[in-house]
């Protein structure tokens, strides 16, 4: 198989002058920087956009409701996990389409002393997170030099404790329909099977837009006196030139968000000296400067579609803007950080990026990163994609994953990534394919990956064939209906027709791959 495409800056524009967007083009656009993104959902959003919209818009109307969704676990760092849910394919676009519909009520900042940053359309199009981050960042270094004092702090597991009916309330009070406003409710209602809690997926473009715009409370109040805000997402930072005035505020935005159950991050609360928004900061080399700016620059220029809301500016380094060549210096600087012993994560997550072009200068460390970076697995899998031997990458896979050692799900679903777009023709593949599938810590999710790989050898076609005849509706039905789409079109159609009665999710999602 072919290696993934790296997107470049013109080839996503050019895309974007040759066709109209839509909700459809805004789920393909965000989709490959998603946390887990199914090759299922994107392909029945490809081939059946309007008839997965009108089975969510019958839900909507009383017919039905929307199933309850799969937790999944993203690694934060090498111990912590992000608790989220993998949405089907209904509910996934259908959480795109609502949002994109109401996108105009995502509006700018009322003051320019009061900003929030980042998550919504501008001229039709969303925002790239990567350089309002940028403009994020220039706000707080400027309210360093016009302000005395400052007081930064973001809020505790935000997106996992924000409350159901605050944010249909939020929905409503920021214009929708009452029909979108019902939408929203029964939609967050159900997806979480009635908890009111822990509601809003990660790592969707639409939920951040959410769980942006339902904090301007803090920018808008009137109590709050500082004379400059600045807001990305729950990354806060008030100015002024009175401590206590800021204190003050302080412990007002405390109790505006203990009104919404949320509480600050006391650990990461920051106070007085200089506010700290940019690894780059701080006593480190020219050089090192020099490559996070590379980083940043190609984080920006869509060349790594990875963005974490605490990174990310569009500076290029200085005499280089459109060359993202790597001198012979800094190559050797990177091998020095690999060869220096233990290997930090902010320079495994740089290395794992600046090195793309350069990948085959540090195979014999890609080892390294595999078992001991989990967090990074999707910046490995965009390092190896340009790897010249894939045997050996292959290898270095299946040793992570058979030395009967826990492999996080996330971990586990990026191999599966890679074993599809570039290591199915390595003479690995059939272990792979083994090891990955029934790893002690597979879960439906990691095994859906495999499965949703439309190749015909190995065994695959009986995997599917399993689940498609047993009359299942579960990702793991799904994902083999859409691997089929690798099949003689009379034998997948053969196996869809059985498939189809399970439920009304299994017809629609069969009507769909079987319309080519």
């Amino acid at each position: 198989m072919s290696k993934p495409p790296k997107p470049t800056a013109s080839s996503a524009s050019d895309k974007a002058a040759s066709q109209p967007y839509s909700s459809r083009e805004f789920f393909l656009e965000d989709v490959p920087r998603t946390l887990f993104p199914l090759t299922t959902n994107k392909i029945l959003v490809e081939r059946g956009a309007a008839e997965l919209l009108a089975f969510a818009k019958n839900i909507v109307a009383g017919n039905g409701s929307f199933l309850p969704q799969r937790r999944v676990y993203a690694n934060k760092d090498a111990l912590h996990l992000r608790r989220t849910v993998k949405l089907d394919p209904v509910a996934e676009f259908f959480l795109y389409d609502l949002i994109y519909e109401n996108r105009t009520r995502f509006r700018k900042p009322h003051s320019t002393k009061r900003q929030h940053f980042g998550y919504r359309f501008d001229k039709g199009r969303p925002m790239a997170p990567s350089r309002s981050y940028a403009d994020f960042k220039l706000e707080v270094w400027t309210g360093t030099f016009l302000s005395e004092e400052f007081i930064g702090f973001d809020i505790a597991a935000y997106f996992n404790g924000v409350y159901h009916h605050d944010l249909q309330a939020w929905f409503g009070g920021i214009g929708a329909s009452n029909e979108d406003v019902e939408a929203f409710g029964k939609f967050f209602r159900e997806i979480n099977a009635g908890r009111s809690l822990d509601c809003l997926p990660h790592g969707l473009y639409p939920a951040k837009m959410i769980g942006n715009d339902f904090l301007r409370f803090i920018e808008e109040s009137a109590v709050i006196q500082a004379e400059q805000i600045a807001r990305f997402m729950d990354d806060i930072y008030l100015f002024g030139d009175d401590i206590n005035v800021l204190r003050a505020d302080f412990a007002e935005v405390q109790r505006l968000l203990g009104l919404k159950g949320l509480s600050v991050n006391a650990s990461k609360t920051q106070y007085g000296g200089t506010p700290t928004t940019d690894e780059a900061d701080g006593e480190i080399s020219e050089l090192k400067k020099r490559l996070l700016k590379r980083r940043r620059h190609l984080i920006v220029s869509h060349y790594d579609d990875d963005f974490d809301d605490e990174e990310d500016d569009d500076e290029v380094p200085e005499g280089e803007e459109g060359d993202d060549a790597l001198s012979e210096e800094e190559i050797e600087y990177v091998v020095s950080l690999l060869n220096g012993g233990k290997l930090s994560e902010e320079d495994a997550e740089l290395i794992l990026i600046v090195m793309r072009d350069n990948v085959e200068r540090i195979e014999q460390h890609l080892g390294q990163f595999a078992k001991g970076f989990p967090h990074l697995a999707k910046n490995f899998y965009g390092l190896c994609a340009d790897a010249k031997d894939k045997d050996a990458v292959a290898k270095i896979v299946l040793d992570v994953v058979s030395q009967g050692e826990h492999v996080g799900e996330y971990q586990l679903f990026w191999f599966g990534m890679m074993l599809e777009h570039y290591l199915m023709n390595t003479k690995h593949a059939p272990e792979l394919i083994h090891a990955l599938y029934k790893h002690q810590s597979s879960t439906d999710i990691s095994k859906a990956k495999i499965l949703e790989i439309p190749d015909l050898r190995y065994g695959l076609n009986e995997m599917r064939e399993t689940f498609l005849r047993e009359g299942r509706s579960d990702w793991l039905a799904w994902a083999s209906a859409a691997g089929s789409r690798g099949m003689k079109k009379s034998a997948r159609n053969y196996l869809l027709d059985y498939f189809k009665n399970g439920s009304d999710m299994n017809k629609l999602i069969a009507e769909i791959i079987q319309k080519d």
